[in-house]
């Protein structure tokens, strides 16, 4: 995740355009139509592919995203609280607030759902003898997951909840 957000663009001192410019950028981007009805964008989008990896991977993605740093990398409580602040003013091209209710609550439902750990799908494979049915439970669970994630964030989004 870190080349991804750094390359080809790595000599550039701005953070924000460094990122801009990025291959997780590019991907992202790609990706964007797909993450807006889950009310997030392209940088969550880009969390969600990496937690393919493990599902943990996704905070540190984040944090890369929100360029998270701290001035003694062994403090984790200094870390986990400039995470949370810049998530809460992280915000979406129009302006509005990327991490709503709404859109934790669909996040929370597709991590739930969706079958994203790739070891999983591996093991899925090599225990049932069958690589194709392992690859339509990754395909039907994220499937799934993506669909009533969307349903939520839209439904609260109807009745008013941020």
């Amino acid at each position: 995740i870190w080349t991804l957000t750094t390359f080809p663009a790595y000599q550039e001192q701005d953070e924000a355009l460094r990122l801009e410019k990025s291959y997780a950028s590019k991907v992202g981007q790609m990706i964007d139509p797909m993450m807006a009805p889950m009310g997030v964008d392209w940088r969550v989008g880009v969390g969600l592919l990496s937690a393919f990896a493990a599902r943990e991977v996704f905070v540190s993605s984040l944090a890369l995203m929100f360029h998270i740093r701290s001035e003694n990398d062994a403090d984790e409580e200094s870390i986990q609280g400039s995470l949370l602040s810049a998530m809460k003013e992280a915000q979406l091209r129009d302006g509005s607030r990327l991490f709503t209710t709404a859109s934790v609550a669909g996040l929370l439902v597709f991590f739930l759902i969706a079958l994203q750990c790739l070891s999983t799908v591996a093991v899925s494979a090599s225990e049932s003898g069958n690589r194709w049915f392992a690859m339509g439970q990754l395909v039907v669970f994220n499937c799934i997951g993506y669909g009533l994630a969307v349903l939520l964030v839209q439904g609260l989004r109807f009745f008013g909840v941020p």
